[in-house]
């Protein structure tokens, strides 16, 4: 848990830290990058990072070791070929584009040497910590990806103290090398851990990706439904728009916070439990993460309501104060969405992918041209109104086909106390660290 808190700690430092070391153009550039970097990462990953979890849980679970085993060496395998595939690519368009296209392709196009190896970086971390927690292998799986916020946030504070002059290239740099070294520690933990299992002739990856594809499609809608709007607010506004809004979307981020704690915490065990047919186990499961992260995300945003803006003014400046307003949107969307709990994951991993791509690939169809003409009419508050509004509608739809599907409710709600009691007590040891406190 330690390891989570960390990783999504750095991942917000970041962006918080970066406004008081770079000018606002620099700043607008490196959140466009950095969209353009986790958009492709998500594509080259071809939805494997949400396949392989139930895939390597269900055969360790029946004790099919040898699975387990060729399942995730043709996973690192895939995500290799297509990391460098999709980097190539990004290359090769920003080039095909020229320096002219929009206000930011002069800089953007100088960094295509970095931004190729920190796609094909990205996509097989992910990859790995995804291998690495459905095995159970918490502690790797956390603090792998936490490796490229930690440099370049340590890069950050030691370039603040000291006041040496930074530069986007440097920070791209740091990330690269962080990942390099977080790709080499998950490799080698990994073989440790596959060492005694069974082997077994390899399996065709088209049967992954047979599993993988709908995923594929998911996921992407899911970005295109939720992480686009910085593409669009940098390919319709100024580089001052692209940094008011990166910065909102690291404080709405803030809000988001709990849900991805409890949601790394119990994605293996969803699984499991609907294996072993434990449903009330599962159900609880769902509705205590739900509720729990949806109570913290409340409180947050009730804080930042009340001194957020003075909080904005004070430590970045005038110049940053339409972030207030986008801020408080976005943590809106944020917390509707964390009462939807993990409904969007346990349509996945309990095999209705296809029903969450179709849902997922509606919304984003309808959010991003509705994104694109709020920008040029009401500017980033527009956006975010978008955006908040796609993430609501997304965890409605996702609770209920969970519900439809499974029986199962997933959505936070009003809980009786002393029935968690009840529920710890009848609950085996090995789910009791899963529930929130």
């Amino acid at each position: 848990m330690a390891g989570k808190v960390f990783q999504l700690a750095t991942g917000v430092g970041i962006g918080l830290l970066l406004p008081l070391s770079l000018s606002l153009h620099d700043v607008g550039l490196f959140f466009f990058v950095q969209a353009i970097v986790n958009v492709s990462v998500v594509l080259a990953q071809l939805g494997l990072p949400v396949t392989i979890p139930g895939i390597v849980s269900h055969a360790m679970a029946v004790g099919d070791t040898g699975r387990a085993r060729i399942v995730a060496i043709e996973t690192i395998k895939m995500s290799v070929i297509s990391g460098l595939a999709v980097g190539c690519l990004v290359g090769i368009c920003a080039f095909a584009f020229g320096p002219a296209a929009n206000a930011l392709s002069p800089q953007i196009w100088s960094l295509v040497p970095l931004i190729i190896p920190m796609i094909a970086a990205g996509a097989l971390l992910g990859v790995l910590a995804e291998l690495h927690r459905a095995l159970y292998g918490m502690v790797a799986a956390s603090f792998l990806p936490a490796f490229q916020g930690l440099i370049v946030s340590a890069y950050l504070v030691f370039a603040l103290t000291f006041r040496i002059p930074m530069s986007i290239s440097h920070l791209l740099t740091a990330s690269v090398l962080a990942a390099i070294a977080g790709i080499a520690l998950g490799l080698v933990q990994l073989g440790r851990m596959m060492r005694p299992w069974q082997r077994v002739p390899p399996a065709p990856r088209s049967d992954i990706l047979a599993e993988s594809w709908p995923n594929l499609v998911t996921t992407i809608s899911f970005v295109a439904a939720s992480q686009l709007d910085i593409w669009v607010v940098g390919l319709g506004g100024h580089p001052a728009d692209v940094a008011c809004y990166g910065l909102a979307l690291r404080i709405g981020g803030l809000f988001a916070v709990p849900l991805t704690i409890v949601s790394l915490t119990i994605l293996p065990h969803i699984v499991t439990n609907w294996a072993q047919h434990r449903r009330l186990y599962l159900q609880w499961l769902l509705t205590l993460s739900a509720t729990g992260a949806t109570f913290a995300a409340l409180v947050g945003f009730v804080l930042f309501a009340g001194v957020g803006r003075s909080l904005i003014l004070a430590i970045w400046g005038e110049a940053y104060a339409p972030a207030f307003g986008a801020a408080l949107i976005l943590g809106l969307g944020q917390v509707m969405f964390s009462a939807g709990g993990v409904a969007g994951y346990a349509l996945i991993l309990l095999g209705r992918q296809k029903a969450a791509m179709v849902i997922t690939l509606i919304i984003a169809s309808v959010t991003v041209p509705l994104a694109a003409w709020a920008m040029f009419t009401f500017g980033i508050l527009g956006v975010a109104t978008v955006y908040a509004a796609s993430s609501t509608v997304q965890a409605l739809a996702n609770v209920l086909l969970v519900r439809n599907f499974f029986g199962l409710a997933a959505n936070a709600r009003l809980i009786n106390p002393l029935r968690v009691g009840r529920l710890l007590s009848h609950t085996p040891k090995s789910l009791r660290k899963s529930l929130p406190e």
